[in-house]
Parts: C-alpha cells; structure tokens; sequence
C-alpha cells in the first residue's frame, strides 16, 4: 500500500528537525507563532501552551495531543501544569497521510492503518488524501471504514468507493436485501471533502421477489369404455353412464326356406348387435399457485455492469387427469404465471417491488454512521444516503 506520512514539525529538535530547530534560548514568540497559528501575533500565556486533550471541545487546538507530543524524550509536553520548554524538542503541529491513486483496497479499514501511529484518536488535527479505489462485495462491510472514533480527522475524497449491491428477494426470503454503504465513520469529529473526481456510491437493493401466480380451477376427467349388446340397449358397468350408442352388424339370424320341398333356404338377420360407450367422469386436480422469479440484484462493485432485472416466474401449473383419463374440453382452467421478479436498484437506490409480501431493499448510503459532516457532495459524487 502506497502511504506517505507528512508531520508539520518536528519542532525544535535541533539539526534533524524544521524551523524553528533551535533547542537553546527558545522564546514565547517562537513557541506562539508555531502552534498558535489561527493568531500568531500578541502575547501568549504558558496555560495555552498545555498539551490539549479534550478530544470533545478541541476543534482546532494550539498544543495538540499526539503521540509524538506525549512521548518526546520520555517527557512528554504537560497537560494541566508546570510545563517545560524542554518537553517542546521534537513536538509537531499537524498530521497527514496521503494515498497513492494506484492503491486498490477491499473493505478497507483506515482505523487499522499503522500509520497513524495511535494518533486517529487524539486531538491532533488530521488529512487523510485518499486516490485509490476502495471496493466491496460484502453489503455488511462498507468499501472503506473508520471503526473508532476519529477526532479532528479531515478526509479529502480524491479516489473511488464502491459499497456492495443487495440481493433480490427469493421464496425464503421474499424481501430484497440493502445494497453496502460506501464509507462508514463510527464516530468522533469527522469532515469529509468530497473533491470533483471523487465518488461515494453506496450499493442499490435488492428487487423483491416476483408475486405468486394465481391458483387455476378444477375440470372434469372422462373415461370411455366400450359395451355391445345383440338386439337390446348394452348396459354399463357400475359408476359408468351410457353416453353414447350405435348400431353394429347382424347379431341374431333366422332361417327361412321357400320352393318345392322348400328345397330352397336362407336367412333373415332379425337382431343387431348394439353398440355403446360408457363414460366414468372425476374431477380434475386443482392447479396449485406457482411461485415468481427472483428479484434482481442491485448495482453494486459485484455488479459493475450486469443486469439489474429479476427472474421471471415459474409456468403455471393446469388441471391434470389420472392415467386413463381424459380432461373434458370446456372444462377447468390453468393458473397463471408466476410474477418476474423486480428489479434491482441502481447506485445507492432501493430495490424495486412487486406487491408481494416483501419489499425491495433499501439502498446502500454513501456515507454511514455518526460523527461526520460533509463538504463537495452533489449527484455525481455521492450515490446513496448520508
């Protein structure tokens, strides 16, 4: 990772420090005109020249707290009284740390950076530059984090930050998930200068999952048997109505004879083979509901560029008839499709709805937590709430 750690000072510490370096003869001028910088001229007394730890009510102070200003030679600068002008050898007045613009960070977190050297929390007024792109495709983790309390910290927001997007809702879990935060602060006294390149873009939410179809109606099943009987109306078996009948070829004959000796004989078709179909009837099965499509996910450093739409729904089911059977035409009807699931929301927006039992997620903030104000915001660097 690409830092650079700049302190204004090291004051009076001889060769090796900046101007003022002398460690002999050091005047209340010198002391006033290098740490009390917001009125550099006019008499200053000894009690503003205690090293100020009210992290609380410091916005700007004279002799900050700092490690380097509380470890200076195992003497370090007084806090309430009886200080030495000794304890001044090798004290600074401001700490930056600047990132390179080549630096690729996920999930990156600031509080953790040695850098810092113990100083995010103190009174010491602090920049941090950031260039680099910070990324996540975790929407519980932000792109970049501060997860202690930061006093008095500027960050100037050069570089990229991109939160995570939300899932889309499934049958398990119908509502969207929120989209990841792209910065999150957890408290303290924080600026955030958001320069004309820079970009907080939280994660969009997750579409709702699609709405179930509806269910369809039962229809009528039929299976037909054949039955014959000669001269007669065929009868159908138990729990099978005749439905219809026709006539089939001579089933009973009779024998006549004419002629001398009635030497000459033939036949006479004097009965008819009756033919009918009998018909068992049963309901349909019920088409169930099916359930809709997968909401989509949302914009996000896990989805740059991809789709944002939700799945469609699963096909509907229709009247099905046991084997044997036939659905009667005219008779029952099929559900509908399940509803497509909706889509995700783009940068920093909440996912869409469906009217389902859910709702889309809500989208990822640009900036989260507490104990920071803003500077440079407007609709093309910041994406998402703040």
């Amino acid at each position: 990772m690409g830092l650079t750690i700049t302190k204004t000072g090291p004051y009076f510490a001889g060769a090796g420090g900046v101007a003022p370096n002398n460690q002999t003869e050091v005047k209340f001028s010198q002391l006033r005109n290098t740490f009390r910088l917001n009125n550099p001229t006019g008499a200053i007394s000894a009690s503003e020249l205690l090293r100020d730890i009210d992290v609380a009510n410091s916005t700007d102070p004279i002799v900050p707290d700092a490690t380097e200003n509380s470890a200076i030679a195992a003497n370090p600068i007084n806090t309430a009284s009886n200080w030495e002008v000794s304890q001044f050898f090798g004290a600074i007045k401001f700490y930056d740390v600047e990132q390179d613009a080549s630096d690729t960070n996920a999930n990156f977190n600031i509080s953790a950076l040695s850098e810092w050297n113990s100083n995010l929390g103190k009174s010491i007024k602090k920049k941090f530059t950031l260039r680099g792109t910070h990324t996540s495709t975790n929407t519980s983790i932000a792109a970049a984090q501060i997860l202690s309390a930061a006093w008095n910290l500027t960050l100037e927001i050069h570089g990229v930050f991109y939160g995570a997007g939300g899932t889309g809702g499934t049958s398990s879990s119908v509502s969207g998930n929120p989209g990841g935060a792209a910065l999150s602060i957890n408290s303290g006294r924080v600026t955030v200068d958001i320069q004309s390149n820079g970009r907080l873009w939280g994660g969009g939410g997750g579409g709702e999952f699609g709405a179930d179809g509806s269910s369809g109606t039962a229809g009528t099943c039929f299976k037909d048997t054949t039955v014959t009987a000669c001269n007669t109306t065929p009868s159908c078996p138990s729990g099978t109505v005749l439905v219809s009948q026709s006539q089939g070829g001579c089933c009973q004959q009779e024998q006549f004879c004419w002629g001398p000796w009635e030497s000459f004989c033939g036949n006479n078709c004097v009965g008819y083979t009756q033919v009918g179909t009998c018909r068992e009837t049963t309901a349909s099965s019920t088409p169930a509901p099916v359930i809709g499509g997968n909401g989509g996910l949302g914009r996000g450093f896990n989805n740059f560029s991809g789709s944002l739409t939700g799945s469609g729904g699963a096909s509907p089911n229709c009247p099905q008839c046991a084997s044997g059977f036939t659905l009667q035409s005219g008779t029952g009807s099929c559900g509908s499709q399940g509803g497509t699931g909706a889509t995700g929301g783009e940068w920093g927006q909440n996912g869409g709805n469906t009217g389902a039992s859910g709702s889309g997620g809500q989208g990822g903030s640009a900036i989260s937590g507490s104990g920071f104000t803003v500077v440079g915001n407007n609709t093309n660097t910041v994406k998402g709430a703040i």
